[in-house]
């Protein structure tokens, strides 16, 4: 009989090799499953930002769906421990903070040739194998582009900013919209986590979550580099940021944010906290997902190429900014950093791009937007979409903080953004002009956050795609 320890250790095994699924029936015919992700495993201050090898879904979905299409309705995504019976625990942003996350799932081949391409890409991120830099926007743009070819088999994708919200924010689609995947076997997750439990819980957020420059990183200004390479992506704010120099538009102004979060660095002084001192903690990624049979009626989604707060109608976007302090004197109430830009809702490739696509797409083709949320970071209050002609609000999404300790209600973490659905679609055509409006308090400076909307719309009349795949988000 194998010792209690080796039982242990089979037990979790089994966890860690195999996705949980449950087939309970929710509301009408949707029923979900679940998928682990591979253990990461951090110590204090260390950064995880990369893809992980493909992780094979459930067997009774993987047979269910042999030969026909899923539809996933709604996700969730956590985060995770287990124990030696491989029981889970959640874990709170303090101990783990989920900066963001982008997942794709689809064909075990598909994911698998993916992985075996971009596996030693530092997303974080700069380019080493691969011919175009390895952002999460470029990850979510090529898992978008799978399957659409005529013939392929189709695979979706999710996330691509979010990050600390997702337990408390909702993505469920109106009927009859869905993500739809053709021979779903397999997942793949790019996972921007870092450890931030320094032993016990803050009295406010921890600073860390904004990942800091640390005395490590080396910055040539003159060569455009950070520790020998060119921060990935480049630099793209608009004018009105450029103007106000905020410190994430230029190398020799930026003091923390996504480009000095890549993976496996340290967001601590390591100087001042010797690595080789700490203790390791394993953590997972935890993805539910609410799915269907596809039916006569179901209509795919996709994400256009919109919007981020940083860019306009020319430049594709930085994808963070940095929240100057607010004036001495002012009470912390009014204390309000407000930004606005105006964009195209999908015309440009993906929101680095710098360009519009009127030669591969029709500007006046129509598009139905069916779901919409914002992204924000700490201290965010607000994110609002506006049609910029009318002046129409399109989506208002604002945050939740937490006020406790357990998990999803961490004090002071931002821990859910509500959404808009759109029931019967908002109905626009790809080069109507979008303005977004954010707003952080700044009783304290905060940097490297986000303002991006992460968005669902279908094509009311699919267009027939031949040849490469087009470069959408």
């Amino acid at each position: 009989m194998a010792a209690p320890a080796t039982m242990a250790a089979m037990a979790l095994a089994l966890v860690l090799l195999s996705a949980t699924a449950t087939a309970t029936a929710t509301e009408g015919d949707v029923r979900q499953f679940s998928v682990l992700s591979r253990p990461i495993k951090l110590k204090f201050g260390e950064v995880h930002n990369t893809i992980q090898e493909p992780i094979r879904l459930p067997w009774e979905i993987v047979a269910e769906f042999a030969v026909k299409p899923l539809a996933i309705v709604d996700y969730k995504v956590d985060i995770v421990s287990l124990n030696e019976d491989g029981e889970e625990t959640q874990v709170p942003l303090y101990q783990a903070y989920n900066h963001h996350y982008a997942l794709g799932i689809g064909n075990y081949e598909q994911m698998y040739g993916y992985y075996e391409t971009h596996k030693d890409d530092p997303y974080g991120g700069y380019e080493l194998n691969s011919t175009a830099a390895p952002t999460m926007k470029r990850f979510m743009q090529d898992m978008r582009g799978l399957g659409q070819r005529r013939g392929e088999r189709r695979a979706a994708n999710f996330g691509g900013g979010s990050g600390a919200e997702e337990r408390g924010t909702s993505h469920l689609l109106p009927t009859p919209y869905a993500h739809i995947v053709d021979s779903p076997q397999a997942i793949i997750p790019l996972i921007h986590l870092i450890n931030t439990d320094a032993g016990s819980q803050p009295e406010t957020p921890s600073r860390l979550l904004e990942c800091p420059c640390t005395p490590q990183r080396v910055f040539d200004v003159g060569a455009d580099e950070i520790d020998g390479k060119p921060p990935v992506p480049p630099f793209s704010c608009n004018l009105k940021f450029m103007q106000e120099e905020n410190p994430s538009c230029e190398l020799d102004w930026y003091e923390g944010g996504f480009r000095c979060c890549e993976h496996g660095v340290f967001v601590i002084d390591t100087d001042k906290h010797d690595p080789a001192t700490l203790p390791e903690q394993e953590f997972y990624f935890k993805f539910i997902f609410d799915y269907k049979d596809v039916e006569p009626e179901t209509v795919p989604v996709r994400p256009p190429a919109c919007c981020d707060v940083t860019a306009n109608l020319t430049v594709g976007g930085n994808i963070e900014f940095d929240v100057p302090q607010c004036t001495a004197g002012i009470a912390p109430e009014d204390c309000v950093y407000e930004m606005t830009s105006s964009q195209f809702f999908d015309l440009m490739p993906n929101y680095h791009s710098n360009q519009t696509r009127e030669k591969d797409v029709d500007p006046k083709q129509q598009v139905d937007l069916v779901y919409a949320v914002g992204h924000l970071h700490v201290g965010g209050l607000s994110l609002d979409l506006y049609d910029d002609e009318s002046g129409e609000l399109i989506c208002h999404s604002e945050p939740t903080y937490g006020t406790g300790s357990a998990a999803g209600d961490e004090l002071g973490y931002l821990t859910g953004m509500s959404s808009c659905t759109f029931d019967p679609p908002l109905r626009m055509t790809r080069d109507a002009v979008v303005r977004t409006v954010a707003r952080y308090n700044n009783t304290v400076p905060h940097h490297g956050v986000m303002a991006l909307w992460l968005m669902e719309v279908a094509d009311p009349v699919a267009p027939t795609i031949q040849g490469d795949p087009l470069p959408s988000f």
